[in-house]
């Protein structure tokens, strides 16, 4: 037994304040003094998921008057902090903190600061949306607490203030989404007659989206910003974190906060088996919770895929390190090939400055079936003729199909035709009915 399954039974214990936990495992006819280790975990399914998740929120919220949904196990009035998605795929899924729940995260998050080679007393500027539910209110509350000199401006102030912020403030820091790194460093000229890499930023710290562990994002994001290191995090809820180290080929995520939250079990994302940890190891990802009070996440999934590496990083570091390959409802699967949208951006970005790294892949119903070609709409980079457009389309889509085994239909369109947003960017479009 380890210090980890001494955690997780002590996690278990307390579930059972809830009437879900009590309830779903009856429902499975499975002992929970029965699951010991956390090996024993890989051996149970899903308890929850995010449709799940709703459902509970709203019998809550008729039942209880509350929506935190019945897996809550703290008390209604030790809840202090409550986050949520942006609910642009239903109504929005609500997750709560107490007190050493809000305590707990901003520990997680001073681990990645220091991991990243972040100083009490650094500049920083928050450029992600303030409501997002990892890296909003939760990491200026963290930035805070660990001493950072902390601007909150935040992405609904748009692109124009939060330039000039950065240019006075001249912030060691910089934290927002990959794609609005991308784009500020567009706008950059326009709003100060400068470039974005003249304005001091030495760290990136970007999260939301996978675009900061494409290795050709990464380099146009340094390059962009004078030289900045670029690190990709995930986590800042439920004891999760993970960053990515400053190694020259990116390899993934280090898992900082074993100790806190179960992050890198598997499962087949169509028959939801266990699959076996492995470096190079791909599945679907199951969290569970080992320190946390208000609504503990037990055997969760929210649908994303990881690979999992468990040897020693390029870095020195041992340790397991995880790289987000996509979202399980994102997959394509073009004449039974399968396609992440994010290794298609990974082409994209390849092909700066002729493109600007900007694309749309366009389906005719949701995926994951796609009936070829795959249509790829992609955007000329901003000094590039329209009389080459015709060309790079040629060439993206041989790029396709030699690393992705695919033959797409690919259009290239004038730079700036593509919309830009300061939170996730969406790769998939899907046509609207004739």
């Amino acid at each position: 037994m380890t210090d980890r399954d001494e955690l997780l039974r002590r996690q278990i214990a307390y579930n059972l304040r809830s009437p879900f936990y009590r309830r779903r495992f009856a429902e499975l006819g499975i002992d929970p003094e029965r699951v010991r280790t956390l090996a024993d975990l890989d051996e149970l399914p899903i308890f929850l998921t995010p449709p799940v998740h709703r459902e509970l929120q709203d019998r809550s919220l008729a039942e209880d008057g509350h929506p935190f949904g019945d897996f809550l196990c703290a008390d209604v009035g030790d809840v202090v902090s409550v986050s949520s998605t942006s609910g642009t795929t239903g109504t929005p899924i609500l997750y709560a903190s107490t007190k050493a729940d809000a305590a707990l995260t901003n520990e997680t998050w001073e681990r990645a600061f220091r991991f990243i080679g972040m100083r009490p007393g650094d500049g920083a500027v928050v450029g992600f949306g303030l409501s997002m539910y990892l890296a909003g209110v939760p990491l200026v509350r963290a930035l805070e607490a660990a001493g950072m000199r902390t601007a909150a401006v935040g992405a609904e102030s748009g692109t124009v203030k939060l330039l000039r912020l950065i240019a006075i403030m001249r912030p060691r820091v910089l934290a927002c989404t990959p794609s609005y790194a991308e784009h500020l460093i567009e706008r950059a000229p326009e709003v100060l007659g400068r470039s974005a890499a003249d304005l001091g930023i030495e760290i990136l710290l970007c999260a939301g989206e996978p675009g900061a562990g494409l290795p050709s994002v990464r380099s146009k994001l340094s390059e962009g910003w004078g030289g900045a290191a670029v690190h990709d995090i995930l986590g800042g809820v439920h004891g999760v974190i993970n960053v990515s180290c400053d190694a020259d080929d990116y390899q993934g995520m280090h898992v900082l906060a074993a100790d806190h939250c179960v992050t890198t079990q598997l499962v087949d994302p169509a028959t939801k088996a266990r699959v076996r940890l492995a470096d190079g190891a791909v599945g679907e990802r199951v969290k569970t919770a080992l320190r946390w009070e208000a609504a503990p996440p037990f055997r969760y999934s929210v649908g994303d895929m990881y690979q999992v590496f468990t040897e020693t990083c390029a870095c020195g570091r041992p340790g397991e390190r995880i790289r987000v390959i996509g979202r399980v409802d994102d997959l394509l699967i073009v004449k039974g090939v399968k396609v992440y949208p994010s290794a298609v951006k990974d082409i994209a970005a390849s092909f700066v400055p002729d493109l600007s790294g900007e694309l749309r892949i366009v389906l005719d119903q949701p995926p994951p079936r796609v009936v070829p070609p795959l249509r790829v709409t992609v955007e000329a980079g901003p000094d590039t003729p329209q009389a080459r457009h015709g060309e790079l389309a040629s060439r993206f889509a041989a790029a396709m199909h030699q690393r992705l085994s695919i033959r797409p239909q690919v259009t290239v369109v004038a730079a700036g035709s593509l919309s830009r947003t300061s939170h996730k960017t969406q790769l998939l479009e899907v046509a609207a009915p004739a």
